[in-house]
Formats: C-alpha cells, structure tokens, sequence
C-alpha cells in the first residue's frame, strides 16, 4: 500500500513539474514586468527604453544599424528615431562618411536616462543576488548563458 502511494504521488509530482520552456515564459513575463517598471520609474516609452539601451554612450550609430538593433524596420526605426531626436534624447548629425546619411548618439539627456535604466537594472540585479549564494547565482547565470547561445544558435 506504501509503496503504491509513493510510486502514485511520484507520477502526480512529475505531471506537476513545470516543463523548462514554462520556466523560461513565466521569467520572461516576470522580466518584463520589471523593464515595465523601470521604464515607469525612469518615464520613459519601451520604443525610447530600446534605443537608450542599445546605443554606448560614447558610440556614433547609423539610423539603419539603430532600426537594426531595435529589431524595427529602416521606416518604423525612422519615426522612432525622428521622435527621440526631438526630446533630445538623441543628437542627429550628417554622417562624415557619407553625407547621404546620418549618424545617432546619445545626447546628454539620452545618457542621463541610460544611467538611470542601468541603476534600476542593477538594484533589480541586486534583489535577487541579496537571495542567492554565490554559486547559486554563478549557476543560474550560466544557465541562462548557455540557454541564450542555443536560442541564438537555432535563429
């Protein structure tokens, strides 16, 4: 009787066991609900939070290689940029290579949002960090690394 409750509540258990695609769905809605908020607390729109985030703060970027980067169309980036420039987020400048075009860096309120996005990224960092040991950070983060290349590896 023992031995048929185990082997019954065992098969109950590994039906209840989360699937790791579930895992990394429910991280990713968990995440997103944190970029959310820091982009509340930092007021900025997630189009404006992708463009801060993927320009160096000393880089010079094209307006395709941005649109590129964002994962936007050359015309959808356009707008967004367009939008960006005029909130002086970004500075806009012919491009000394080819005056056909231009070139995007950050201006000093872009780095200034940057700055403030990565304080709240790292206190996010922090939280968990502040849960974990050592090790079990270490892991959890090679996990992920591992994950992310075979995701990119398969695109």
């Amino acid at each position: 009787m023992l031995i048929a409750f185990i082997v019954n509540s065992t098969e109950v258990d590994n039906k209840m066991e989360k699937k790791l695609v579930d895992l990394i769905i429910e991280l990713k809605k968990d995440c997103m609900e944190d970029e959310r908020q820091i982009r509340t607390l930092c007021n900025v729109s997630l189009a404006e939070y992708k463009a801060v985030m993927e320009i160096d703060t000393t880089e010079r970027i094209t307006c395709n290689v941005l649109s590129k980067k964002m994962g936007l169309s050359p015309s959808r980036g356009s707008r967004i940029i367009d939008g960006l420039v005029r909130k002086k987020y970004l500075i806009r400048v012919t491009n000394p290579e080819d005056r056909r075009s231009f070139v995007l860096s950050l201006s000093s309120k872009g780095a200034k949002i940057k700055d403030d996005i990565d304080k709240e990224r790292n206190n996010c960092e922090n939280r968990i960090r502040e849960k974990l040991s050592a090790k079990e950070f270490d892991l959890i983060k090679e996990g992920l690394e591992l994950i992310t290349e075979i995701f990119h590896q398969e695109q």
